[in-house]
């Protein structure tokens, strides 16, 4: 069990700050800060504590930038590495236990014969929930300012919440060798781990109706974190009712491209590969039930209000049918999730965020 320093105050504090006007507008001309890195292959000052090792991919997922880009538009959040504290000794109850009306947000895990849900009302405090499933750990991880919620196998070490952001974004460090990870890219923008990915898991942002109702059995975050937090007021907003940040036009931080095609806040799908990337506008798919692009088909879950997908080799011969997807050669019908295709890990994200990562995303 880690435990580390809670920062609360510092926390109230930025997020004061940030929903009081004082915190910087996209159209600042302020260069923001860029933060100290000894050497571009070394690790980052103060956060190297030599525990476990990371996992990564034997390939790197695609970037819309080149990492120095990323590093020049690198800039403090407010709290410092750790302000933010992640759960490192997560405690779970049971759903009849969990106290959760059925509008609230939750994030979704069903992996390895776990399945599990983390109220965003409890993340939002601190983004990352590093524990042990099977054979190595995944880090559950959150950014409120994002709306991206990611999950990752860490290997035998854990992830931080660095107090940096890129894009307005998380940016998460590992402590084997102390590298700065964007949480949307999965990859390492700085320190020994410099360009390579983490090895990602599909999570499920949805509402604790939906998937309680798929997942009777499912096991539920606890509040008892072992910080002190009032999890009752979300500082941003809400989104039980919908409300304050997540649903403002405004965002807080500089972005590296703009998209003025949508509301910042609006919700896209997206998904990436070691040679492209794409994203589904969430409204559309949920109206059509598939959309396709020239390398990747989306597929809409109606009972979880997500979607999947997949690379699109095969995909045309597929079309949408009473909540399913039917192979229109036989007539055979599977699953949103069960599709015969080679799947891509999806995220869903604020259309902002995701442009600004990858400005040049197919879309259809």
């Amino acid at each position: 069990m880690i435990r580390l320093p809670a920062g609360a105050a510092v926390l109230t504090l930025v997020l004061g700050v940030a929903f009081g006007g004082g915190a910087p507008e996209d159209e600042t001309n302020e260069p923001p800060a860029r933060p100290e890195v000894e050497q571009r292959n070394g690790a980052v000052p103060g956060l190297t504590t030599g525990e476990g090792e990371i996992r990564t991919t034997e390939e790197a997922l695609t970037l819309g930038h080149g990492l120095e880009e990323f590093m020049e538009n690198m800039m403090s959040g407010g709290p410092p590495p750790d302000g933010i504290p992640s759960i490192d000794d997560p405690h779970f109850v049971s759903a009849d236990e969990a106290g959760l009306d059925p509008g609230d947000k939750i994030i979704g895990l069903a992996y390895d014969g776990v399945v599990r849900a983390y109220p965003q009302h409890i993340l939002v405090y601190h983004e990352i929930v590093n524990h042990e499933i099977g054979n190595g750990n995944i880090a559950i991880t959150y950014c409120p300012l994002t709306a991206t919620a990611q999950g990752f196998k860490s290997g035998s070490t854990t992830l931080g919440v660095s107090g940096r952001l890129v894009n307005s974004n998380l940016v998460m460090y590992d402590r084997d060798t102390g590298s700065l990870w964007s949480q949307i890219a999965a990859t390492a923008v700085a320190g020994r781990r410099e360009g390579e990915t983490l090895e990602e898991i599909n999570l499920y942002w949805t509402t604790w109706a939906q998937w309680s109702e798929r997942y009777p059995e499912t096991e539920v975050l606890s509040t008892d974190t072992g910080h002190v937090r009032d999890y009752n007021r979300d500082p941003y907003g809400s989104y039980n009712p919908l409300g304050g940040y997540y649903q403002s036009d405004r965002t807080i931080f500089p972005v590296m491209d703009r998209d003025d095609r949508y509301h910042s806040k609006h919700m896209v799908l997206g998904a990436r590969t070691t040679e492209r990337s794409v994203f589904f506008d969430l409204k559309e798919l949920s109206e059509q039930g598939i959309r396709k692009t020239q390398s990747f088909i989306s597929v809409y879950d109606r009972s979880l209000n997500i979607g999947y997908i997949y690379l699109a080799e095969d995909g045309e011969a597929f079309e949408y049918a009473d909540g399913k997807a039917m192979d229109s050669r036989t007539g055979e019908q599977f699953a949103p999730g069960e599709l015969p295709l080679e799947p891509v890990v999806a995220v869903e994200a604020f259309s902002f965020a995701w442009n600004a990562f990858y400005p040049e995303s197919e879309h259809p």
